[in-house]
Order: structure tokens, then sequence, then C-alpha cells
């Protein structure tokens, strides 16, 4: 079986839309996500939020579905993954505990920085409808 950050990569592989440049990020932001789990860094209360963006990129049926949209569909898990993520460094109290666990060819702070600058422009007003979705009130 192979693994999902493959099957993503070949999924956006030939992608030449909408936010191309961020939608050629969701694999390492996925991996991102998944290497902060196992880093003994993670602020403990941290691990269920990383744990919904990851279980969010998998589901195929979310706020904006890959099936309807193709790999633009991926600008809700990508803006989730940089949303944790911030939360992340910002309980960790540095951007290391990201850094250490980035294998992308982009800074990571800068990354997450723009993709949350980028909010209204990538996901509109469907913020709250994702932090529902992974049950952000309850975690």
């Amino acid at each position: 079986m192979r693994r999902f950050d493959e099957l993503l990569e070949k999924d956006i592989a030939n992608y030449e839309g909408e936010f191309r440049e961020l939608i050629r990020q969701a694999p390492a932001l996925y991996r991102l996500m998944t290497r902060l789990l196992d880093d003994p860094a993670l602020p403990r209360h941290m691990s269920p939020l990383v744990i919904a963006a990851i279980a969010y990129f998998i589901l195929p049926e979310d706020i904006i579905p890959e099936d309807e949209f193709g790999p633009a569909g991926y600008v809700d898990d990508i803006y989730l993954c940089a949303f944790v993520a911030n939360g992340v460094m910002k309980a960790a109290g540095t951007e290391e505990i990201l850094t250490r666990n980035w294998g992308g060819s982009t800074p990571v702070a800068s990354l997450i920085k723009e993709i949350l600058d980028r909010e209204q422009e990538l996901i509109g007003d469907k913020k709250e409808g994702i932090m529902q979705y992974i049950g952000y009130d309850q975690l």
C-alpha cells in the first residue's frame, strides 16, 4: 500500500491551476503534521489538533472536496495545516519545532505566514466550517 503523501504527490503532479505553488506544498505540509506527532517536544495539548489536520487531509468529503474541485480542493487542507502549525509554534514558543520537522523547499515559517495571510483568498468564509468539521471547539 502506498503512503498518503505519495498519493497526494501523484494527485497534484500535473496541476497548473489556481494556487499552484501553494498546492505543490501540500505533501510537505502533510508530512510536517505526521512528523510533529512523533516529536517529543510537541506540546501535549496540541496532539489532537495535529491528528485532526492529518485526518482532514485524508478525508475525501471535507469543506472543499478534492473529488469536486480536483487539486484545488486541497486549499482548505493546506490552510488547516498552516493554522495548526502556527498554533504548535506558539505553544512551543519557537519555530524550531517546525523547522526540524520540515522537509519542504520553502522556509516553513514564511510559508505558514503566507498561507494564514491569504486566508480570505484561499478559503473565503469557510474557516468556521473547517473548525466545526474538526471539532476545534472540543479540542
